[in-house]
């Protein structure tokens, strides 16, 4: 192996829980400012989706909003699993 092809293992670890960004005085990790990001964002398109479904007419087609609810709700909502309780 020459070492144009060799892989440098120690630059592929994360840094979002040690690195702390300054924002607005306060003093936060980045893995949570990108959560909160990602958590305001779902909820302002959650509220768009409903506000549109509540004024829509009934003849027209919400399917478009519904679809985005789900697709929301689905980063939330954790994956169903069998788990076997064994005593």
């Amino acid at each position: 192996m020459n070492d144009e092809t060799k892989i440098n293992v120690n630059n592929l670890h994360n840094d979002d829980e040690t690195t702390q960004w300054n924002i607005c005085c306060s003093h936060s990790s980045k893995a949570f400012i990108k959560y909160m990001v990602t958590v305001v964002m779902s909820i302002i398109i959650l509220l768009f989706c409903i506000i549109m479904i509540i004024k829509s007419a009934p003849d027209e087609d919400n399917s478009i909003y519904f679809s985005l609810i789900s697709s929301i709700l689905t980063l939330y909502v954790p994956s169903p699993t069998l788990s076997l309780n064994k005593k």
